[in-house]
C-alpha cells in the first residue's frame, strides 16, 4: 500500500499548480493523470509530421501574475511579448479595424468622435471589472467557508467600488445585468467594432449579445486581463507549451511524483471520508487529502458516485450546464499567409471574424436550435513553426469557432466538413491563396473534446460562466469554497472559482486553503 500526504487528480494547469504549491511545503504529493503526458486540455499533441502543439489552446493569454510569482516560474525562462496583443476585426464591407493592445487602448478604422466615446466606455468597463479582479484570488463565501475575514474581504471589495463615487456605483448596478448589445448600441456605430466586442463578451458562453447579463462575460474577461499577463502573451516561440512545461518543471523540482496513463475509476471513501483513489487497472493509492482538478461533473458523478452524495447536491451537479459550444480547427499552412486588407498585419495579431452584432446574435440563434451557423464567427491565431525541421517556415493557424452545438440536428458526421469549408471560404475573402497552402487540417467538435480529453460535455470552462455560476455559486454553493461534503476531498479547476482559461488561480487557491486548514 503506497501512501501520500496529497493525491492530485488531473495534470492540467490547475492540477500542476496545486501539486507544486503543496509539494513545496514539504508534503509528499502524487499527481495522477489519465493521459500519457501533462497539460490536460492545454497539452501538446503530435499534429503533423512529428510537429507537436496544443490542440485546443490557441494562445498563452490570461496567465495569472500571482501564479507566476508564487511558484517562481520566471526561472524557467518564460518569454513574454512586450508589444502586447492586437486584434484585427475583419469586415466584408472594408470596415476592418485594428484593435490595439490593452483591450483597445488604440483603435484604427473608426472616427475620432467614436473613439472618444469608446475611450469613455472602455474606462467604465475597466472600473467595473474591479470587483471580479479582486475576488479572483479569494476563497468564495460558501456553505463551509464564511469566516469573518472572508466576509470582510467581500465587504471591502464592494466598499472600494462604492468609493469610486455614487454615479459610478449606480452605473455599475444599472449595467451589471444588461446585455452587451444595448451598451454597444448606446455608444458605438461601427458594425465591426460592435461585432468584436459582442464576440469577446460571449465567446465560450451560451449567450448571445442580446441575452440579459451577457455584459458580465466581458467583465469577466477584462478582470482576468487586469490580473494576468493577458496583454503580454508568451512569445510565439514558446506559447502555451512553454507555460505548461514550466509548471511541470516546477512541480518536478518541488518533488511531486507523477503517474501517467493512470485513469482514476473511483475514489476510496469510507464513512464519508476520502482515503485514496482506485485506478482502472486496479492499483490503489492512499492519502489524507485528495484534490480533483478535473470537471466537477466528472468528479462527483464518476469518481465520488451517487451513493456518496446527498440527493440535493447530486441533483445540482447533474443540473450544471456543461455542454460545450466552441470548436477548434487547426490548420498548418506552407507559409505565412498574405492578407489582402488595408493596414499592416503580422503573426502576432489575433484575427476575428464577427462582422456585426447581428452576426454574433444570428450565430447564437443557430446554437439555440442545434443548427449549423450559416456564417460562422471565429478567431484566428497564427504561429510560425520553428521547432520542426521538416516544417520550418510553415505556419499553424489556430481557429476557435464559436456557437457550434454539442448535439447537431442531422448529426455532426454529415456536417463537419461543411463547417470546415464555410470557415475556409470566409478566410479566403482576405487570403485568396489560403486553401492552396493547406498541408494539414483537423477540427475538434465539443463531443470529440469530451471523448479525447475526458471532460463532461467538452466544455472548455467545465461549466457555464454565467451570473448564476460565478464566485459562491461556482460550481454550486455547497462546494464553492473548494471543499466538499466528503471529508478530505477538495476540488479545483475550470469548474470552480474563478474559472477557466490559463488563469490558474483555482489551483493556487485550493493549495493555500489546504495549507491553512489541514495538517500533513
Amino acid at each position: 500500500m503506497k501512501s501520500y500526504d496529497v493525491i492530485v487528480i488531473g495534470a492540467g494547469h490547475n492540477g500542476l499548480i496545486a501539486s507544486s504549491k503543496l509539494a513545496a511545503s514539504g508534503r509528499k504529493v502524487l499527481l495522477v493523470e489519465a493521459s500519457e503526458t501533462y497539460g490536460g486540455m492545454a497539452r501538446s499533441e503530435v499534429l503533423f509530421k512529428g510537429f507537436q502543439a496544443p490542440e485546443l489552446t490557441s494562445n498563452a493569454i490570461g496567465i495569472s501574475k500571482e501564479v507566476v510569482q508564487d511558484l517562481g516560474l520566471t526561472k524557467y525562462e518564460l518569454l513574454f511579448n512586450e508589444h502586447g496583443l492586437k486584434t484585427v476585426a475583419l469586415s466584408l464591407k472594408n470596415e476592418n479595424i485594428i484593435f490595439g493592445s490593452n483591450y483597445g487602448e488604440t483603435v484604427k478604422g473608426i472616427s475620432d468622435k467614436e473613439f472618444d466615446r469608446w475611450k469613455d466606455l472602455r474606462k467604465k468597463f475597466f472600473n467595473q471589472c474591479y470587483v471580479f479582479q479582486k475576488l479572483a484570488s479569494q476563497i468564495p463565501l460558501g456553505k463551509n467557508h464564511s469566516t469573518l475575514g472572508s466576509k470582510a474581504d467581500l465587504i471591502l471589495t464592494a466598499a472600494k467600488l462604492r468609493l469610486q463615487g455614487r454615479e459610478q456605483f449606480q452605473e455599475f448596478l444599472r449595467m451589471i445585468t444588461m446585455c452587451i448589445a444595448d451598451l454597444m448600441e448606446e455608444e458605438l456605430e461601427t458594425s465591426t467594432l460592435k461585432g468584436l466586442i459582442s464576440f469577446d463578451s460571449t465567446l465560450g458562453i451560451k449567450l448571445g449579445p442580446r441575452s440579459p447579463t451577457s455584459y458580465l462575460g466581458l467583465l469577466y474577461k477584462l478582470s482576468q486581463m487586469k490580473s494576468s499577463y493577458s496583454e503580454k502573451p508568451l512569445s510565439t516561440n514558446g506559447g502555451v507549451g512553454s507555460f505548461i512545461d514550466a509548471l511541470f518543471k516546477s512541480a518536478d523540482d518541488n518533488g511531486v511524483e507523477f503517474a501517467f496513463k493512470a485513469k482514476v475509476s473511483s475514489l476510496i471513501i469510507s464513512d464519508s471520508v476520502a482515503t485514496g483513489v482506485k485506478l482502472e487497472n486496479g492499483v490503489e493509492y492512499f492519502a489524507k487529502t485528495i484534490v480533483s482538478s478535473i470537471s466537477p461533473v466528472n468528479t462527483f458523478i464518476d469518481l465520488v458516485g451517487a451513493k456518496n452524495i446527498e440527493t440535493d447536491l447530486l441533483r445540482r451537479i447533474k443540473a450544471l450546464r456543461h455542454s460545450g459550444n466552441s470548436s477548434k480547427l487547426n490548420i498548418i499552412l506552407e507559409e505565412f499567409p498574405k492578407f489582402h486588407i488595408s493596414g499592416s498585419t503580422d503573426q502576432s495579431y489575433r484575427y476575428v471574424y464577427a462582422p456585426s452584432l447581428e452576426s454574433v446574435e444570428s450565430n447564437f440563434n443557430s446554437l439555440k436550435y442545434n443548427e449549423l451557423p450559416d456564417d460562422p464567427n471565429f478567431e484566428i491565431y497564427l504561429n510560425k513553426i520553428t521547432s520542426n525541421s521538416s516544417l520550418n517556415g510553415a505556419v499553424m493557424a489556430s481557429i476557435c469557432i464559436q456557437n457550434t452545438s454539442y448535439s447537431l440536428k442531422g448529426e455532426w458526421k454529415n456536417s463537419k466538413e461543411a463547417l470546415i469549408d464555410k470557415v475556409i471560404a470566409t478566410i479566403q475573402k482576405w487570403i485568396p491563396e489560403f486553401k492552396k497552402t493547406i498541408l494539414f487540417k483537423r477540427l475538434l467538435l465539443p463531443h470529440e473534446i469530451e471523448q479525447k480529453y475526458l471532460v463532461a460535455g467538452g466544455h472548455w470552462h467545465h461549466t457555464e460562466l454565467q451570473i448564476d455560476s460565478l464566485y459562491s455559486l461556482r460550481p454550486t454553493f455547497d462546494v464553492s469554497d473548494y471543499s466538499t461534503p466528503v471529508d478530505g476531498l477538495f476540488i479545483c479547476g475550470a469548474g470552480t472559482h474563478p474559472g477557466g482559461n490559463l488563469f490558474g488561480l483555482s489551483g493556487l487557491n485550493v493549495a493555500k486553503k489546504i495549507l491553512r486548514e489541514r495538517i500533513k
